[in-house]
């Protein structure tokens, strides 16, 4: 409790002071430089370091300087449109959620691929072929959300799947969800289309929804929750129609960044990440790109915290769209876009020349996720 409310106080002082922003060098890269569709859906990194990029056709490996291409004629996806990955952490294996093809385990090591798609006959098999969103849960297995069933519960040693919708947990508001996390305490959060952000209890199934309310301004700030993130410190950060929201799971409150930071205009935000550096992005829609400096140690003085934005720009520090996120056309007019903090040449440290293809830091991908 302590540490959200230090939290907080950190975020008004960062979103208040506005101080200059660092300038970060932006490269884009699409099928000019290899890439198999430059509608990018989301990006992950595998366990040796290479980054994989889902797109709406095909799916796409970066070494550092080129773009393999896999594509469902090559045997090596079920279906071209993808709408999410996940690089599982300890075996050399992409998950890959299709958006009428079931998931995807793409074996990089072995170059095999194993296909879960829904099947009648098995009330254990993926309920719909239809994946919206891949992320991992605490005992090692996956998470899945599905645009018209619910959560899906996948045991990768049985090959399984568990169902959480309104059938079996009566209570959730609605089956159509964008994403969901596990907190590693027992509970999933749910990112509703229309309905919310809804809490399930693992061990009660106990569920608790939170829809917008215009007249609770430590409410949900709205009710398409297109993520949820929790990041280093085990905050809950997340992202809707109108903004972004910091949730205080003590007392269920929400604290809208919006509202924090004074931004004149609400930006839908798409995606929320945290980088190396501790640093939290927010991609929005029109509104480019939010970092939030939190430190981390939430005590610093508050000449040390601060909010930077990169937005739309004609030159080699700004994004060439100003909408970012991992599902609506990020970067560039659908490029994937890497950034990287370069300092002014007459501060200490700074550095004059451009900096290396090779130094630059992954900050987001574009297009817009389908659904079936």
């Amino acid at each position: 409790m302590q540490m959200m409310k230090s939290l907080l106080t950190s975020l008004v002082l960062i979103f208040s002071s506005f101080l200059y922003s660092q300038n970060y060098y932006v490269k884009q890269l699409g099928i000019e430089q290899g890439l198999s569709n430059n509608s990018v859906v989301n990006i992950t990194q595998d366990k040796d370091g290479f980054l994989w990029f889902a797109t709406e056709e095909g799916l796409n490996k970066f070494d550092g300087n080129r773009f393999i291409n896999y594509y469902k004629h090559t045997n090596h996806i079920s279906g071209n449109e993808l709408n999410s990955i996940y690089a599982d952490p300890t075996e050399p294996i992409i998950w890959i959620a299709t958006q009428r093809a079931g998931m995807n385990a793409y074996n990089y090591e072995k170059d095999e691929l194993t296909v879960f798609t829904h099947d009648d006959s098995n009330p254990n098999s993926l309920i719909t072929n239809d994946v919206t969103h891949i992320s991992p849960a605490s005992d090692g297995n996956l998470w899945l959300s599905t645009y018209h069933r619910g959560i899906e519960y996948f045991n990768k040693n049985t090959g399984e799947f568990t169902h959480y919708n309104t059938t079996t947990l009566p209570n959730l508001p609605s089956n159509n969800v964008w994403t969901v996390v596990e907190d590693g305490n027992g509970k999933i959060y749910i990112g509703h289309v229309e309905h919310g952000m809804s809490i399930v209890s693992l061990k009660t199934k106990r569920v608790k929804n939170f829809k917008y309310n215009p007249d609770n301004k430590n409410g949900i700030p709205g009710n398409h929750v297109h993520c949820i993130y929790k990041d280093s410190t085990d905050n809950i950060w997340i992202g809707t129609e109108r903004g972004a929201a910091l949730f205080d799971t003590q007392t269920e409150q929400f604290f809208s960044i919006n509202q924090i930071a004074n931004i004149p205009s609400t930006s839908t935000v798409f995606d929320i990440r945290q980088m190396d550096n501790k640093k939290i992005w927010m991609a929005t829609e029109l509104n480019g790109i939010f970092i939030v400096d939190i430190k981390q140690q939430l005590f610093l003085p508050q000449n040390q915290f601060n909010l930077e934005h990169l937005t739309v720009g004609s030159n080699n520090y700004s994004l060439s769209n100003p909408t970012a996120s991992r599902r609506h056309y990020p970067f560039a007019d659908g490029d994937v876009a890497f950034v990287r903090l370069v300092r002014d040449p007459c501060e200490p440290g700074g550095e004059a020349e451009e900096p290396r293809a090779e130094t630059y830091e992954l900050a987001g991908t574009t297009a817009k996720r389908r659904i079936g």
